[in-house]
């Protein structure tokens, strides 16, 4: 029986599959069960799978009918042999020491989880540009490492199935799934509903895997107005994950993130490839921000950068044509952004409310 099974689900990646299972039979950790799970794919992806299984052992391939990445996902679980199983997207890359260093660190520390850090590389036009997220590093108790899990939030390090080493029979002793009635947000769920299980957390500083966000565009890409509420409902599962173990200052993580989620929802309407209409753009804010749990967070936030402490006075205020402006310019260029911060920050400093038509006329003539 293998050690560890590596899932790995394929939908229409013929261009990327084959960097992908390379890293992966390629590894230095050998002990492997490949499952290259075909969800209905129209390209040449299933040919692909084939191919590389008839020259390698230990790969299994299977098709599926079109059911989306949850139902591939929940399908490996059934197939898996090893006693441990990691995911990998299709279009991502491994280092190829990935598995042996997470083996070895769940293994030595008799964990139930092991994770790592990851890069993420954009390829746009041409151009590559490389984001690295660390994971702190990391060996305790499960309620310790809940304790601690904001620093894991912030390298985000556990959203997301991949870039870790899951226990298989925590998995199936527990009928853990991915829920596949989800679009959006399913991998946290899967990752919250496994920690509620796990008894040891161990995680190593060193980026082992990489996600690769090309130019074609997928599901994550396209704008979803209701993208906030489906944050809230994975934060309303932190906090059940948090209450469970009696996690302090849990009412203050979750709201911070909330706040965070918000703000990135509302930067994320300033996308030029979405093309929004300003009063679209603005109204869509407008729901976000004054969302009853989104608009109460917002008002108790008093720590953070000073570009957050920013919007999130604006936002409690309702003042959205000088969020709207703030955004606008970030979007388009940095180098008036200092100029910005400075202006912001006077009206932040004086406390105002509400400002006049007078003064946002001035503030538009500086920064424009």
């Amino acid at each position: 029986m293998p050690e560890i099974t590596v899932a790995i689900p394929i939908y229409n990646e013929e261009k990327n599959l084959e960097a992908c299972i390379n890293s992966v039979i390629n590894q230095s950790f050998t002990d492997i069960q490949v499952l290259l799970v075909d969800d209905g794919s129209t390209d040449s992806s299933a040919e692909l799978c084939r191919a590389f299984a008839k020259r390698e052992p230990r790969i299994e391939v299977y098709h599926l009918e079109n059911r989306g990445v949850s139902k591939a996902r929940n399908y490996a679980i059934t197939k898996a042999e090893g006693s441990y199983i990691c995911f990998v997207d299709a279009d991502d890359l491994i280092d190829k020491n990935m598995l042996e260093e997470l083996y070895s660190c769940i293994k030595s520390h008799n964990a139930d989880l092991s994770i790592c850090g990851h890069q993420r590389v954009q390829m746009n036009n041409g151009k590559t540009r490389i984001v690295t997220h660390k994971c702190p590093e990391f060996n305790g108790p499960i309620k310790e490492f809940l304790t601690e899990i904001e620093a894991f939030l912030f390298a985000e390090s556990v959203q997301g199935p991949c870039g870790k080493l899951y226990r298989m029979s925590l998995i199936k002793d527990n009928m853990i799934q991915f829920p596949h009635e989800l679009d959006f947000g399913e991998d946290t769920v899967f990752v919250y509903h496994y920690l509620s299980f796990c008894k040891r957390v161990v995680s190593i500083n060193k980026c082992l895997y990489c996600y690769m966000k090309r130019d074609n565009t997928t599901l994550s890409t396209l704008l979803r107005e209701d993208k906030y509420q489906r944050y809230l409902y994975l934060y309303d599962l932190l906090e059940e994950l948090l209450s469970s173990f009696q996690i302090p200052q849990r009412s203050n993580i979750i709201e911070r993130w909330i706040c965070l989620s918000a703000v990135d929802c509302v930067r994320e309407l300033y996308d030029h490839r979405y093309g929004l209409a300003p009063g679209r753009r603005r109204g869509i804010m407008r729901n976000i921000l004054l969302d009853d749990q989104v608009a109460r967070c917002l008002s108790r936030q008093r720590t953070g950068t000073l570009h957050f402490r920013l919007i999130c006075f604006f936002a409690h205020n309702r003042m959205f044509y000088i969020l709207d402006l703030y955004f606008i310019v970030l979007s388009f260029t940095k180098s008036r952004v200092g100029l910005l911060y400075a202006l912001l920050g006077k009206i932040y400093n004086s406390q105002l409310t509400k400002p006049t038509k007078d003064s946002f006329t001035t503030w538009m003539a500086h920064i424009f």
